[in-house]
């Protein structure tokens, strides 16, 4: 068992590398009691991590082994922004700036379309409400409220804020989508990109639309 480590996180990497084990073979492993992996074991199984199932060797009891499930695999860690930075670091170099802006507008237009056909016959505040709700979905802290300068849509969490600090591009998706499915012209007010501590973008609210 390493110093400062959970035993924890330590089990589930265990089965991670070794696969289906049992409690005694995980804590022989570990250097830790039986006992002590298998309230782990608990509740990591009631946490949806890890599965138990029985194994018949001999005639004896069967036992008891652990895995994970798929669940599991978003404890470990994941460098997704990097890859990312790492991609349009080079779509930049091959193809530059305008490349970027035709990736993004790209990625905007293919969510509109995922979209778009549930919206239809609805007015300019249900559009817009269905789609802060879908980019809410996407694990994003939004909220919208409205203004004398229009409505104001503000992302409290960027999910991408690492990469949106080295390209700015990223933060055209949000008023792309928007201005794609509601029809109406958006403009960034702050921006995480420019140090701001949130994203937000004012839409225009339609002439013929509700106040």
């Amino acid at each position: 068992m390493i110093a400062g480590r959970s035993t924890r996180m330590e089990v589930l990497e265990l089965l991670r590398r070794k696969g289906r084990s049992s409690a005694e073979t995980i804590a022989n492993g570990l250097g830790v009691t039986p006992n002590a992996v298998r309230q782990h074991l608990t509740n990591l199984e009631r946490d949806g991590l890890v599965v138990s199932q029985p194994e018949r060797s001999g005639r004896g009891r069967p036992s008891l082994l652990f895995a994970l499930t798929e669940r599991a695999d978003a404890v470990f860690p994941k460098r997704y922004g990097q890859l990312a930075t790492m991609v349009l670091q080079e779509v930049q170099e091959m193809g530059g700036p305008d490349a970027l802006d035709e990736v993004f507008a790209r990625v905007a237009a293919r969510h509109a379309g995922a979209i778009a056909r549930d919206l239809d016959g609805l007015d300019f505040d249900e559009k817009l409400r269905k789609v802060v709700a879908w980019i809410g979905r996407a694990g994003t802290l939004v909220e919208q409220s409205d203004g004398p300068e229009g409505v104001r849509v503000t992302i409290h969490n960027c999910p991408f804020r690492n990469t949106a600090l080295k390209f700015p591009q990223v933060c055209t998706i949000t008023p792309q989508l928007i201005s794609r499915l509601t029809g109406a012209a958006v403009s960034q007010s702050d921006s995480i990109h420019r140090r701001d501590p949130y994203c937000s973008f004012v839409v225009q609210r339609p002439s013929n639309s509700h106040q």
